[in-house]
């Protein structure tokens, strides 16, 4: 008994609310709402030897019911939708911000259930296996279930933001559509009272790296940078220990930091922002028309000169070769929204921003580890089932493939190089009038086997940067599309619908990969006949003339306008600043697209360039009749030939004679005046 006058004080239990005493969590105890559930937003309620409000109460009752009913709707409506004999297990949508806790496990199927089936995979689960190091290795590969189901709950939303697009028909349901966007605000607002009150952890920071990708996705570009520059702050100001081991192998890297910091790397490479790797400078280059020599060049350099000369090629893991390739990507998507900023050097001269790209895309061929080659991986041999029981090595090794055939794809893309070349006045070299269209067609054509590759395994492409690669290459393969050569705009036409019909099903996880291949679509639909070309004397064949929509065309190219929402209204300025907005004032706030003309279409690569001449010739005379079988023999380098799935397509035989590339004696034909069409 406590002494007379001394009341017992109350029992711990008493103290805390319902929501923590329901999660055994340890209760702040402020009143009348904790900090806990402030930050989970959940309603705090006291019981016990409080007095409760009775209306209170009863709302709180009633939106428990009204939570209950929700998902119960939703159990009932999906139940119905399915086949009573082959139900999907579609997940009942939850809002709970510890999902992954409350979750655990998918809610299986009526059918599954009765079968003994294994029920679908959880959130976590999901996430593991379609989004870390999809381009974002924010987590080690060794990382348990266990332990991500522990995290704090802003993290938790955006990774279930992230992974329930790839349950069923992903964005294409309207419920997981409003799921995603619900999750993703809610993980948002937890993010800015993390900030408010002071108590930024790790978890913070990895789900800025998670909400600057879903909302750049999304199209509020500006927002992304937002997140992006945030956790780009945060983490230059946490030790990371030694950074010039950074690049010795992040696949077996277990320090969570270390990992986050080159997910923030990989975001600002992707996004656009060339930036350096090392923490002590601050180097942000988006408004720089100047190129620096890229960081993984420098690093890899370094630890060269400290070894000996006989050791064999330094080995580095694909997660670090991911980030030398997300930066030599970032130089080449840098180069394709400068156009407005061109320099007066032609493209082959020694310090264009053309030829430092081409070195530098040269060079990371040379410093990255031969087992990552073709030839050495054997993707082509692996069954559909080992795919993807390794989609931790590779969905990353397909993103090391693409990225880097999709950049020289950039470089020489004949919209692109024209842009440089409108005030040039000599006679364009026939050296690197063939060279550029052999750099063109040879790598697509690597892209295309890697889609063909992809659509025989069956197997799902999660990361959406390839969606963007996929779309420069089918622009080129469009211009080729209306060449008058049959056969070339054959192959051309069927490559097109190849690139169409990977970023429509591409385009079921990610809005803004949906975006793309309506942009393609839509600029295939702007040609338009433009009439005749008039007969001279140095185009003395009259050729059809076609006209297009070429700020569309300059939109698709660069990711960011690719990638942008067609109003700011979704973003992160209100109505007075987003009409001032200028990442949605207009396709360039510099220099809008206003030249009379660019002969595209039915020209093959840059060929139709005013500097161009008419008739050129390639080879000797006494070569002309090894000219073919040359030509053969450089077309067997190119990669692509026929699938071998189920739908099979006879209609693009890139075997054989037949090859992506133009025969010698059709160059001639090819050759227009480049500055000759007006833009539709």
């Amino acid at each position: 008994m406590a002494p007379p006058g001394e009341e017992r004080p109350a029992k711990r239990a008493r103290q805390a609310c319902d929501g923590c005493r329901r999660k055994k969590t340890r209760c702040p105890g402020e009143k009348p709402v904790c900090s806990f559930c402030t930050r989970l937003g959940q309603t705090c309620v006291y019981s016990g030897t409080e007095v409760v409000d009775e209306g209170l109460h009863l709302k709180n009752m009633d939106d428990r019911v009204s939570r209950i009913e929700g998902k119960l709707e939703q159990l009932i409506r999906y139940i119905a939708r399915q086949p009573s004999q082959d139900r999907s297990s579609t997940p009942v949508v939850s809002h709970d911000s510890n999902s992954y806790v409350n979750r655990g496990s998918e809610v299986p199927s009526q059918g599954q259930a009765l079968a003994g089936q294994p029920s679908e995979p959880s959130n976590a689960e999901l996430f593991l296996t379609f989004c870390n190091s999809q381009p974002l290795p924010l987590f080690a590969q060794s990382v348990s279930l266990a332990s991500l189901r522990g995290r704090d709950p802003e993290l938790l939303l955006a990774m279930d933001a992230h992974c329930i697009r790839f349950r069923g028909l992903g964005i294409k349901d309207r419920e997981i559509e409003l799921e995603i966007k619900a999750k993703t605000e809610r993980a948002s607002r937890l993010v800015i009272d993390r900030l408010a009150d002071g108590s930024v952890e790790l978890s913070t920071i990895q789900a800025l790296c998670l909400l600057s990708l879903l909302e750049f996705t999304a199209g509020h570009i500006v927002r992304a940078g937002f997140y992006t520059r945030t956790a780009r702050y945060f983490i230059r100001n946490i030790r990371m220990g030694d950074q010039e081991t950074f690049l010795d192998n992040l696949d077996a890297e277990r320090d969570e930091k270390r990992l986050c910091y080159a997910s923030i790397m990989m975001l600002q490479n992707l996004q656009g922002t060339s930036q350096s790797w090392c923490l002590g400078e601050s180097n942000d280059q988006q408004g720089d028309s100047t190129l620096a020599t890229p960081s993984f060049e420098k690093s890899i350099a370094q630890r060269y000169s400290r070894r000996d000369v006989s050791d064999s090629k330094l080995d580095i893991g694909i997660i670090s070769a991911n980030m030398c390739t997300s930066e030599l990507w970032s130089l080449a998507c840098k180069y394709a929204i400068n156009h407005g900023n061109f320099d007066t050097n032609p493209p082959w001269h020694p310090q264009s921003d053309y030829l430092m790209i081409s070195y530098w895309h040269t060079e990371h061929e040379s410093c990255m580890p031969l087992r990552f080659r073709l030839h050495a991986s054997r993707f082509s041999e692996q069954t559909p089932e080992n795919l993807q029981a390794n989609r931790d090595y590779w969905s990353p090794w397909l993103f090391f493939q693409i990225v880097w055939h999709a950049v020289p794809c950039l470089l020489n893309h004949p919209f692109l190089l024209s842009m440089r070349l409108r005030n040039f006045r000599r006679t364009m070299p026939q050296s690197f009038l063939r060279n550029s269209f052999e750099q063109l067609t040879l790598h697509s054509g690597w892209i295309i086997h890697f889609l063909e590759l992809i659509e025989s395994k069956n197997f799902e492409v999660s990361d959406p940067t390839l969606g963007h690669c996929v779309a420069i290459v089918g622009t080129i393969y469009l211009q080729h599309s209306f060449v008058e050569d049959h056969n070339f705009s054959t192959k051309a036409q069927t490559g097109f619908e190849k690139c169409l019909r990977f970023l429509h099903k591409v385009g079921h996880r990610w809005p803004h990969v949906d975006q793309q291949a309506r942009q393609l679509e839509q600029l295939r639909d702007s040609i338009s006949s433009g009439g005749v070309m008039t007969e001279t004397e140095a185009t003395p064949n009259k050729r059809q003339k076609w006209s297009v929509n070429l700020q569309l065309l300059w939109k698709v190219l660069v990711y960011s306008h690719a990638s942008k929402a067609p109003s700011p209204g979704g973003d992160i300025f209100g109505p007075e600043l987003a009409k001032d907005s200028i990442a949605y004032s207009g396709i360039s706030s510099t220099n809008e697209i206003s030249e009379p003309d660019f002969a595209l279409i039915g020209s093959a690569g840059i060929s139709g360039h005013k500097t161009v001449v008419p008739e050129c010739v390639t080879y000797p005379p006494e070569q002309t009749e090894h000219s073919t079988q040359l030509q053969h023999e450089l077309g067997q380098l190119s990669p692509a030939v026929p699938m071998t799935n189920p739908a099979e397509d006879s209609s693009l035989p890139f075997v054989g004679e037949e090859t992506l590339f133009l025969q010698m004696q059709d160059y001639g034909k090819a050759f227009e005046d480049w500055l000759s069409l007006n833009p539709a």
